[in-house]
């Protein structure tokens, strides 16, 4: 398996062990990979502000998916989070429209008060309501 392959197989098992404990600072299952309040880079983008802001924009990360995407990105909002939360490998392609597009997230399957508590700790960290305002 290449390193890339070893890293993803990691954090997937890294997220898949955390899951018993996902409501009790489910903050901690994104934290793996990601920063809510610094806006420092980590295996994923800095989530500080993402409500309201263009997917693949943030400054200074190299997303994998943004040559999928033709003409305007989307926005990120409370659905769009909710659904690549769930699987972004098929968010990604929804998204986009493209059927060969991809990412490096893998597939959580999150739901219910989990994936609401996450959704809510982003939203205290971004400062903006559900529609990202």
């Amino acid at each position: 398996m290449e390193k890339r392959g070893w890293m993803m197989f990691a954090i997937t098992l890294l997220l898949w062990g955390t899951a018993g404990t996902a409501h009790a600072g489910a903050e901690k299952r994104c934290k793996a990979c990601h920063d809510f309040t610094t806006g420092k880079n980590r295996v994923g983008p800095s989530l500080k502000g993402v409500l309201g802001r263009k997917a693949g924009t943030y400054p200074g990360y190299r997303y994998e998916f943004t040559t999928y995407i033709k003409g305007k990105p989307w926005v990120w909002d409370e659905e769009k989070l909710r659904k690549w939360d769930n699987d972004a490998p098929a968010a990604i392609k929804e998204f986009t429209g493209n059927p060969d597009a991809h990412t490096r997230m893998p597939a959580l399957h999150m739901t219910g008060k989990p994936e609401d508590a996450i959704i809510a700790y982003i939203r205290k960290t971004s400062g903006k309501d559900a529609a990202g305002k």
